[in-house]
């Protein structure tokens, strides 16, 4: 069945605030792990048209991206192959019925995703089970917000954003050390203003 993203797929990447947005995610992640990643294998959770892959393309050894849209899965492979990157792929996945492979990545991001996601204590103990030991985890995702910031409704939303204390106790309770969590931007929009974090935790 057709979802929203599937049908906005092949013009996501045409608001320059999205690809704005999704680049300081990518650069603030860069200055904070603050370590040679070129041998990184990445996941990308929630990668849609892959602005966040392809922010890290150039750095890392691979990247997989994950995404419940079909329709995106297919827009950012037609990107990694025009672009001949040969080290990206994205697949379908949903969360609530595929596995993700145990121990495999060194980084993992999600952008704007969690939202979307009803069980987020089984959300982040998946993502924290694919990570390498040592492995980091960055997630990006509204502040919580009116329901106002989806103009076009909240059909597919199960969070109307998130709080600083209920996430921090929950990386807490998952075993992630080095937790921090910070204000990354804000996104205007003609009927208020809605700020995203960043909260992040490494795997000892």
């Amino acid at each position: 069945m057709e979802n929203r993203f599937d049908i906005l797929a092949k013009q996501w990447d045409s608001k320059p605030e999205r690809i704005e947005s999704a680049m300081k995610f990518v650069e603030y992640i860069k200055n904070d792990i603050n370590k040679d990643i070129s041998q990184f294998n990445i996941l990308d959770y929630g990668s849609g048209s892959g602005l966040i892959s392809f922010g890290f393309a150039s750095d890392v050894k691979s990247i997989t991206g994950l995404d419940y849209s079909i329709e995106m899965v297919k827009r950012y492979n037609e990107k990694a192959k025009e672009l001949n990157f040969k080290h990206i792929e994205a697949k379908q996945h949903n969360i609530n019925q595929d596995k993700i492979l145990l121990n495999q990545f060194d980084l993992i991001a999600t952008n704007m995703t969690m939202h979307h996601i009803k069980d987020i204590n089984n959300f982040i103990s998946t993502l924290k089970n694919s990570l390498v030991k040592g492995g980091s985890l960055y997630i990006s995702d509204l502040i919580t917000e009116d329901g106002k910031f989806h103009s076009m409704g909240n059909d597919d939303v199960e969070h109307l954003g998130f709080d600083e204390d209920t996430l921090y106790k929950e990386f807490e309770a998952q075993g992630f050390k080095n937790i921090k969590f910070t204000i990354l931007q804000t996104i205007k929009k003609d009927y208020g203003d809605y700020p995203i974090f960043v909260i992040s935790g490494d795997l000892s």
